[in-house]
C-alpha cells in the first residue's frame, strides 16, 4: 500500500508540472515543448489606410512560419524560425511585393526563458546580411526608381542593429510568445502603461487588461487576451498641445480639438488559444487601431496552427 501510494503521488507531482497550471478561474500559460519539436503557422497580414474617412491604401500577405526548437535546457529554448511561400493577395504597390521577396526564405534564431517567453535574438547579423543580399538582388533584376530606392534604403537602415530588427521586424515572433510565463484570470488584471506618440510628443497613457476568457479542458485549450487601450482622459492635453503647435486658424484648431479627441483610438486586440496540456499556441490574433486626427490605420495579424 505504501509503495502504491508513493507511486501515485510521484504521478501527481509530475502530472502538474508537465501541462500547464489550471484551477477554474485562472490559467498559466508555460511551454512544455520537446527538443526537436517542430510547427508550421499560415499567418496573414492585412493593412488598411484611411484618410477622411476613405479608404487610401490596402494590403494583404499570407505566408508560413516554419518554428523548431533546436536546443532545450533547464534554462530555455533556442528557436529557429523561418519564412517561406509568401502570396501577395491585395498587394496594391509593387514596392510591398518587393519587401516580401527579401523575407521569403529568411531564417532568424532566437532564444526564451524557461517558461517560452521572449529574450533574445540570436543571428541578428545572419538575419542583417541575408536582407542586405536580398535587396542588392531585386535591385539588379528589376528596374528601379526612386520610390524603391527610398523604400530600400529605409529597409537597409532597418536591419543595420540587433535593436532595430528586434523592435521592427520580429513582430510576429514576438506575437506567438505574449501569452508565456502569464497568468491569466477571469476576473481580468488592468496593467498601466504608455504608447509611443508617433507625432513625437509625451507618450500616450495607456491600460493593458490581461483576462483568462475561456479554459476547455476536455478539448484541450485555453482562450487569453491581453488588450490595450490608450485612456482618452488622460491622453487629451497631449493631443491638444500638438494641436495647438499646428499652423492653423484657430476656428480650424478648435473644430480639430473637439472632433480629434471624440474620434481618437490607439488600441491593440490580442486573442489568443493555446493547448492545455503542452503551451503551444493555436490561433491567435491581432489587430491594431490608430484613429489620431484625420488619419486611421489598421494592422491584423492572424495566426493558423497547420502543422
Amino acid at each position: 500500500m505504501k509503495t502504491l501510494l508513493f507511486l501515485l503521488l510521484i504521478f501527481l507531482n509530475f502530472s502538474s508540472f508537465s501541462q500547464n497550471r489550471l484551477t477554474d478561474k485562472t490559467a498559466t500559460c508555460i511551454a512544455f515543448w520537446n527538443n526537436k519539436e517542430q510547427k508550421v503557422y499560415k499567418i496573414v497580414h492585412s493593412k488598411e489606410r484611411y484618410s477622411l474617412g476613405k479608404l487610401k491604401s490596402k494590403s494583404e500577405v499570407d505566408y508560413e512560419a516554419h518554428v523548431k526548437i533546436i536546443d532545450s535546457t533547464a534554462d530555455g529554448f533556442i528557436i529557429e524560425w523561418k519564412y517561406k511561400n509568401f502570396k501577395a493577395s491585395k498587394v496594391e504597390d509593387s514596392i510591398t511585393g518587393s519587401m516580401n521577396e527579401i523575407m521569403e526564405g529568411l531564417t532568424i534564431k532566437y532564444k526564451t526563458d524557461d517558461v517560452g517567453a521572449f529574450s533574445e535574438l540570436l543571428n541578428w547579423e545572419e538575419v542583417r546580411d541575408y536582407a542586405f543580399n536580398s535587396i542588392d538582388k531585386i535591385a539588379r533584376e528589376k528596374p528601379i526608381g526612386m520610390a524603391f530606392n527610398n523604400a530600400f534604403t529605409q529597409t537597409k537602415n532597418m536591419f543595420k542593429t540587433k535593436e532595430n530588427i528586434e523592435a521592427v521586424l520580429i513582430k510576429e515572433i514576438q506575437l506567438l510568445h505574449t501569452a508565456y510565463g502569464v497568468e491569466f484570470n477571469l476576473k481580468g488584471d488592468v496593467v498601466e502603461t504608455e504608447l509611443p506618440n508617433v507625432s513625437g510628443g509625451k507618450p500616450f497613457p495607456a491600460k493593458i487588461i490581461i483576462k483568462l476568457n475561456e479554459i476547455n479542458l476536455k478539448e484541450n485549450y485555453c482562450k487569453v487576451s491581453v488588450n490595450q487601450t490608450i485612456d482618452k482622459g488622460k491622453a487629451g492635453p497631449i493631443i491638444l498641445d500638438f494641436i495647438k503647435k499646428m499652423t492653423l486658424a484657430d476656428s480650424q484648431k478648435n473644430i480639430m480639438k473637439s472632433k480629434s479627441i471624440e474620434r481618437m483610438e490607439i488600441s491593440d486586440i490580442n486573442e489568443i488559444t493555446y493547448a492545455i496540456s503542452n503551451g503551444w499556441i493555436v490561433k491567435l490574433f491581432y489587430q491594431r487601431t490608430a484613429d489620431i486626427l484625420n488619419t486611421k490605420q489598421i494592422e491584423e495579424y492572424k495566426f493558423f496552427e497547420i502543422n
